[in-house]
């Protein structure tokens, strides 16, 4: 996969990788996206903020905490870039300034280490934030585009609605992305068993998130406006499920739940899809 000038060796990518990351065979990676992190850390739940709602289905409760970008630069990206793959800093921020202070401080402190960043467009939870419209998605992505510079890569996570995703899409084609992922989290709630507790409500990735995003690829890979590599991401747990991504138009994946369930889960299949290539449309 051809990301501007930069190729990765593999179509299988680590997406909110383990802080403590550790096992072989993660240098087969074609890319490593670091959990998101905002410019000051967000206080909230940890582990016990992901539950498992089936087997191989999670929902990450709306009050996950969020590190800050200085804890990952300080104590977590070393770490990451030890394997010697491309690693993008996944951001995100409640506006277009929050996009743009986070993107300086990564330039100035590591824009030299990494390849670049994952833009993380999510939905906000309260009226405080600003709505996410392809308006939005251009100017956030312009911003950090300023920020980087012309050479690093930005990959715009976009949320799982296909209805509204090709237009959410151009936006970030305009505001000067590298590429697209589809897609970040769906918005769901979670019944736990004690009748007595309290819902829970957050973003549902994993399984049942994989049809829904394989539709938004699909969208995606189909509209000739749009001429950006496109990430799919959502439920990849078996060589079978990578296909089926490039199938629907994707050039590479993402996994993310599959590794939190089941550690390594990614290096296996980089081990096992590194010959695979996108269909042709």
């Amino acid at each position: 996969m051809q990301l501007g000038t930069l190729t990765l060796q593999n179509p299988i990518c680590l997406a909110a990788a383990p802080w403590q990351l550790g096992g072989a065979g993660y240098e087969r990676l074609g890319a490593i996206f670091t959990r998101t992190v905002t410019m000051e850390p967000r206080p909230g739940l940890y582990e016990e903020g992901i539950w498992q709602v089936n087997e191989q289905t999670l929902l990450n409760a709306t009050n996950m905490r969020t590190e800050s970008a200085e804890i990952l630069v300080q104590e977590h990206l070393p770490h990451l870039l030890s394997y010697g793959v491309p690693v993008l800093v996944s951001i995100t921020a409640p506006g277009i300034p929050g996009f743009r202070k986070i993107a300086r401080f990564l330039a100035r402190e590591v824009g030299a280490q990494i390849a670049g960043v994952e833009v993380y467009m999510a939905q906000p939870d309260t009226e405080k934030g600003a709505e996410l419209n392809a308006r939005f998605v251009r100017e956030a992505t312009q911003a950090v585009r300023n920020e980087l510079g012309p050479d690093a890569v930005i990959v715009v996570k976009l949320p799982p609605w296909p209805e509204h995703i090709r237009g959410l899409a151009l936006g970030a084609q305009e505001g000067g992305a590298t590429a697209l992922a589809a897609t970040n989290v769906l918005k769901a709630l979670h019944l736990p068993d004690d009748a007595t507790a309290a819902p829970v409500t957050g973003g549902l990735s994993g399984e049942a998130l994989r049809p829904v995003a394989l539709r938004c690829v699909w969208e995606l890979a189909h509209d000739a406006r749009i001429t950006l590599p496109i990430f799919g991401t959502g439920g990849v747990f078996t060589a079978a499920h990578v296909t089926d991504y490039l199938r629907c138009g994707a050039n590479a994946v993402q996994v993310a739940s599959g590794e939190w369930l089941e550690p390594g889960l990614s290096a296996r299949l980089a081990a096992e899809c590194g010959h695979l290539v996108p269909a042709n449309l």
